[in-house]
């Protein structure tokens, strides 16, 4: 089979190698589409903490958000799986910690997560296989690509859960990425009144399509305006407005990941405000909602996907992702080639033919 292989900084090749075989309780997928984000382009380009720390080296596979078709079943897997679409999250546990035992698998202390954190490879290869407590069956209804998206925005949905966010509740998003407009999606359906803020204007006129209110960057009047804050971005400026932006007795979501310590940090005000903050890690246990959001209508994926790149034009795909003026933030890679048009909303031409980007 073929597989994505990073082997230093800008340095990615398709290499062939032997596919793996199923474990017990455990299924071989075929791979449709596999989505890009922030941390693959860390990984592509050398910045990544995981790299710096030590806990990532090259070289290895990429890849955390995927979809596929099961074309394998291992002992003691459900033989209704055969054939089925299937997505997944990347969490692989110890089974054995009292966080594993208490199914609070995202705390596992020795978790690794395929193509991030740990020696698994990741989904970018043709086939991967996976454990059945960590699939998701894809319904008629959603596209691979939005099959795909599923993976980082079901932290979204985590985000506004842990808010517990009302028709009452005023809304701030900061960011309108990938995690940013899924999340703002979300808050609207539950009746809130929600603004989104981004200072790209093409990220902007994506919100305005979707039926949301966008602007540029807060103003004063946005101070200590909005009961529930989730900040999307990750940036060090975006991480400050949301303490300035949250209401006395509000609550913070952080689920975008700054990439360092942020300075000027406004504590005391946090404390002053009697402010809660949620760190927002990963959406498992999300999906099912989020599957049903996206089905109904209510959560728009196929919106946010900005191109389809072919496995042999990854340096392309690459680009695309670590060019922030792009129109749509998500950036997908087609794996198997036989599997025609994957994507269930037109790519616009632009976005096959131009490079843009890394927007999560």
């Amino acid at each position: 089979m073929k597989a994505i292989l990073l082997t230093g900084p800008r340095t990615v090749t398709v290499a062939e190698t032997a596919p793996p075989e199923p474990g017990p309780d455990e299924v071989l997928v075929r791979v449709t589409l596999l989505g890009l984000c922030g941390t693959d382009l860390g990984f592509y380009d050398g910045s990544s903490n995981y790299l710096h720390d030590g806990l990532k080296s090259y070289p290895f596979v990429p890849g955390h958000e995927w979809v596929g078709t099961v074309t394998g079943l291992g002992p003691h897997a459900d033989p209704a799986l055969a054939g089925q679409r299937v997505a997944g999250h990347n969490f692989r546990t110890c089974g054995r910690c009292p966080h594993c035992r208490a199914g609070r698998i995202r705390y596992c202390p020795d978790r690794s997560e395929i193509g991030v954190l740990g020696p698994l490879p990741g989904a970018g290869a043709q086939l991967i296989t996976a454990p059945v407590s960590t699939l998701t069956r894809i319904p008629d209804a959603l596209s691979d690509a939005a099959a795909a998206l599923l993976e980082p925005t079901a932290a979204a949905v985590h985000a506004v859960d842990r808010l517990a966010v009302t028709a009452r509740d005023r809304v701030a998003v900061l960011g309108a990425g990938t995690l940013g407009l899924a999340a703002a999606q979300v808050a609207r359906h539950m009746g809130a009144p929600t603004v989104v803020f981004d200072p790209q204007p093409t990220a902007r006129e994506l919100a305005h399509g979707l039926g949301l209110r966008a602007e540029a960057v807060p103003t004063d009047a946005d101070e200590e305006a909005y009961d529930a804050v989730i900040e999307a971005s990750g940036s060090v400026a975006a991480v400050r407005s949301a303490v300035r932006m949250v209401a006395s007795g509000g609550r913070v979501a952080q689920l975008g990941t700054p990439h360092r310590a942020v300075d000027g940090f406004d504590a005391a005000g946090l404390v002053i405000r009697d402010v809660t903050v949620h760190g927002v890690l990963s959406g498992i246990g999300y999906w099912d909602r989020l599957v049903t959001l996206v089905e109904s209508g209510a959560v728009d994926l196929d919106a946010l996907v900005d191109g389809v790149f072919p496995l042999d034009d990854l340096d392309a795909a690459f680009a695309r992702l670590a060019d922030g003026g792009r129109a749509r933030p998500k950036v997908l890679v087609q794996v198997d080639p036989a599997l025609g048009d994957v994507t269930g909303a037109p790519v616009p031409a632009a976005s096959r033919d131009t490079a843009a980007g890394a927007r999560r």
